[in-house]
């Protein structure tokens, strides 16, 4: 005996009712000023709408009910988990043509009118150049997985189902003076925009922000500059000898170092911070790894990352925010 199963009239009203029906898991506005990371969980799969143009190697917006996800002390480094099937919500039925769901690393949240505006990166294949993406490397990256390919075809008002946020973003100091960001666009690109929040929320603490970039040329950075809030330092090497001597050079004045680097420059870069401070803290130095984030939970284990201690850990439930002296010793 088959039975019909009644759809939605419309998206609208799918959206509406999402909203509605978790707006009493949303905290108290006490505590939606500064949720901490014990006690936010993830809300089910919510619908957004898309509200700009999407293109790899650059990021795309997304409208979300307002209230519906508290506000977090900081948004960079945190993560949802998008569906690539277009199909959401009761929709989607039985298809399966895309099972695991891919992380999007969150750039940005601005609250307007009704809505959310969550901005989110979509990365680019390995082969694209310094966040500038030719045409080879987008069809390299839509033949090498087909969720990215899904993404990347998503135009302006097109819906996506997202479950989260999840992971551990950064924390920055309350009396931060100097902040100094270290982003390895050379290593990938996606680092300068994972880290780029971080910029305007040491601005409003009357923060000073230094970004120093690693890239292959010049020209690569100046395309990113203008992304920047105009009171940020920019410095750019495009040697690792320099890299490294910038780095000590700026750790003698910095007050917390946030980085987005890979992960066999974690040592030299702990050494480094040794070498200028002689001693490195809890917490004056977080770095963004980069692991294969699909559960969200923990369960599949895929994520796990080495830690300085021998043994490994979760990335996607302990991070993938860690601090330097988890990583490296």
């Amino acid at each position: 005996m088959s039975r019909n199963r009644r759809r939605p009239a419309s998206t609208k009203i799918t959206i509406s009712e999402m909203a509605s029906s978790w707006h009493a898991r949303v905290h108290t506005s006490e505590s939606q000023s500064a949720v901490t990371d014990a006690t936010w969980e993830p809300l089910p799969p919510v619908v957004g709408q898309i509200d700009s143009s999407v293109r790899p190697g650059q990021t795309f917006t997304v409208r979300l009910p307002a209230n519906l996800i508290p506000q977090f002390q900081t948004v960079s480094g945190r993560y949802f988990l998008v569906r690539c099937s277009s199909s959401v919500g009761i929709g989607r039925g039985g298809d399966w043509s895309v099972l695991l769901r891919r992380p999007l690393f969150v750039c940005g949240r601005q609250a307007v009118d009704q809505n959310d505006r969550w901005q989110f990166y979509l990365p680019v294949d390995s082969n694209g150049k310094d966040g500038h993406p030719d045409s080879s490397a987008v069809t390299s990256q839509c033949a090498a997985d087909a969720g990215s390919a899904w993404l990347a075809k998503r135009s302006s008002g097109d819906l996506l189902n997202l479950y989260g946020p999840f992971g551990n973003g950064f924390t920055l100091q309350p009396e931060l003076q100097n902040l100094l960001l270290l982003v390895d666009i050379e290593d990938d690109p996606a680092w300068f925009w994972k880290l780029l929040p971080l910029c305007e929320q040491a601005l409003d603490k009357s923060g000073r922000v230094t970004v120093l970039i690693r890239a292959r040329s010049e020209e690569s950075v100046a395309g990113l500059v203008p992304f920047l809030p105009v009171q940020v330092e920019v410095q750019t090497t495009l040697t690792e000898s320099q890299w490294l001597k910038q780095i000590g050079s700026a750790a003698g004045w910095a007050d917390q170092v946030c980085a987005g680097v890979p992960p066999e420059s974690y040592s030299q870069l702990l050494a480094v911070f040794r070498n200028a401070r002689f001693r490195v803290d809890k917490n004056f130095a977080q770095i963004l790894v980069n692991a294969d984030l699909l559960c969200g939970v923990g369960a599949c284990l895929i994520c796990t990352v080495p830690t300085s201690r021998g043994g490994s850990t979760r990335a996607c439930v302990h991070g993938p925010v860690f601090d330097l002296t988890d990583l490296a010793e």
